[in-house]
């Protein structure tokens, strides 16, 4: 996880049921890159995201850290990580950055790519 550093994490946004992982294009790669396919967890920028590979359908429940605890078979999960992949390819591809934010939702999580940052624009 030496990569998902400082900005580069992932962040979790919650206001009641709402759930909402968001992050920098990098970040919603590398999460997808440690995530897809396995068992495992990664540290998010305010908690951490914990995720079983199971033989069931998508669960998705806010814990105390905050934690994001996702289950479900692979082809269950499989949804999480593509939305991970597309959000942040949307955001690079993207034409027209005056909308709203790339965001693909899978059952009860908003997946949410920011915009970004071009270096050249207050030049």
């Amino acid at each position: 996880m030496a990569n998902m550093i400082g900005d580069q994490r992932c962040r979790l946004r919650y206001h009641g049921d709402d759930l909402d992982l968001a992050g920098r294009t990098e970040a919603l790669r590398a999460l997808a890159a440690v995530l897809r396919g396995s068992s495992g967890e990664a540290p998010l920028a305010n908690g951490t995201i914990v995720q079983a590979v199971t033989g069931g359908a998508l669960t998705v429940a806010l814990e105390a850290g905050p934690t994001l605890r996702l289950t479900g078979s692979a082809a269950a999960l499989e949804p999480f990580w593509a939305a991970l992949e597309t959000t942040a390819e949307q955001a690079e591809t993207a034409t027209d950055r005056t909308g709203a934010e790339p965001h693909v939702h899978v059952g009860p999580l908003v997946v949410t790519a920011e915009w970004p940052v071009d270096p050249l624009a207050d030049v």
